[in-house]
């Protein structure tokens, strides 16, 4: 899922920490969350882009949801857990 509308050329691909805060109005907030619950719900991999990079993350089934109400500040936080696959090898 796009995070913005320019279309750009080589991105970068994120591995290991990574942070960004990103301002968004209403209306781009809704699409972008209306696009993930998209991917979420087709599949076990999301993928957020921006013209200057892409972060592909496998997830688990389960995600926890933290919904926080601090004086004047509504927080929603989705924490996704990686998926790996933890078949054993049989030799």
């Amino acid at each position: 899922m796009k995070m913005d509308k320019k279309d750009g050329g080589n991105k970068r691909v994120i591995e290991g920490r990574f942070e960004e805060e990103v301002h968004m109005t209403r209306k781009e907030t809704a699409e972008f969350l209306r696009n993930l619950a998209d991917e979420i719900e087709e599949s076990n991999e999301i993928k957020i882009t921006t013209n200057e990079w892409e972060l592909p993350f496998k997830i688990r089934n389960d995600v926890e949801v933290e919904i926080e109400l601090e004086g004047d500040e509504l927080e929603i936080e989705l924490e996704f857990e990686r998926y790996t696959d933890k078949k054993l090898k049989l030799e």
